[in-house]
């Protein structure tokens, strides 16, 4: 008798105890009169003893069935309620959240919007990480991942949350003593401030589009950070030139720390994406959140 057939049958005893009656228990199973006694029969033939009495009239529980009754019945009631626990969470906003993201467009632009979502979402426990190494959503136990570049992950769901270009910049004082760079083969004259890879250990290629393709031009840096932030810090300090997201280079371009470089060569394409794994029965948790973040960075004054 194999396992499944085991707890077919202990789930069909369980209903006919708990309703007194085969019918009832069978309409409640979603199932036919028939199809419970016989898995109550093969229960009982596996067991060796007989649990229930029938007649023409009622079912009752022998000696032996009460005592298999209460020893089943903790862990009946304990299945129910994991299986209620279950139902809740895909229909509530409740339970543990958790959350990878790059580590410089994470701590600038996601993590400023967090505080909003916990308050307006008490009953999620946000568990909020940095880390620019590729995340797995089942080795990392992680519910959703925020990612920077190009994708092309199919198994994934991946939702633009924002464009980003990578923008050469240099501060005011570098490119008066250094000049301007006229197109990307003028980068190798100049001091360059590279980001380091988590992956791979290596650093970034710079990226350009040149008649119309995609180029990308190894660069060795004069200095180099894993660290998007420190890289950005080292440009406006006047170390050389940096390729910068967007994100980080507009609002220094905006006060002049530094000046864009190269625009008619910035390459198109690269964004940042919210990324789960399904959208089948997704729990409300995660909905929500994706839902959170994609109104707030279409419109930062919404939350």
């Amino acid at each position: 008798m194999t396992t499944n057939s085991n707890f077919s049958g202990i789930v069909a005893f369980m209903k006919v105890a708990m309703t007194g009656n085969f019918n009832k228990a069978a309409r409640e199973l979603g199932i036919s009169s028939p199809a419970v006694s016989r898995s109550i029969a093969r229960l009982e033939e596996h067991l060796g003893v007989r649990l229930l009495n029938r007649n023409a009239r009622n079912v009752s529980l022998t000696p032996e069935g009460t005592s298999f009754f209460d020893e089943c019945l903790p862990s009946v009631e304990q299945l129910i309620r994991s299986t209620q626990d279950l139902k809740n969470a895909g229909e509530l906003a409740y339970g543990r959240l958790r959350v990878s993201s790059t580590v410089g467009f994470g701590r600038k632009c996601i993590a400023p919007l967090l505080p909003g979502f916990c308050a307006q979402y008490p009953d999620i426990r946000l568990e909020f990480y940095l880390n620019d190494l590729t995340v797995e959503f089942a080795r990392d136990r992680v519910d959703v991942a925020i990612r920077n570049g190009r994708l092309d992950d199919a198994e994934i769901i991946a939702r633009q949350i924002a464009p980003m270009k990578l923008i050469v910049c240099g501060s005011p004082d570098y490119l008066r003593h250094a000049g301007m760079p006229a197109d990307p083969a003028d980068i190798e004259h100049h001091k360059c401030i590279t980001f380091q890879l988590a992956d791979t250990g290596k650093t970034h290629d710079w990226e350009f589009v040149i008649n119309g393709n995609l180029v990308k031009i190894p660069v060795q840096g004069s200095q180099v950070f894993n660290d998007a932030e420190l890289v950005a810090s080292a440009v406006v300090a006047g170390g050389g030139l940096a390729q910068l997201a967007n994100y980080q280079a507009d609002p220094l371009i905006r006060s002049g720390a530094v000046v864009p470089l190269l625009p008619e060569f910035i390459a198109p394409g690269r964004g940042h994406f919210i990324c789960y794994l399904s959208r089948k029965q997704l729990p409300t948790r995660i909905r929500v959140f994706v839902e959170y973040i994609v109104s707030a960075l279409r419109d930062p004054t919404s939350n």
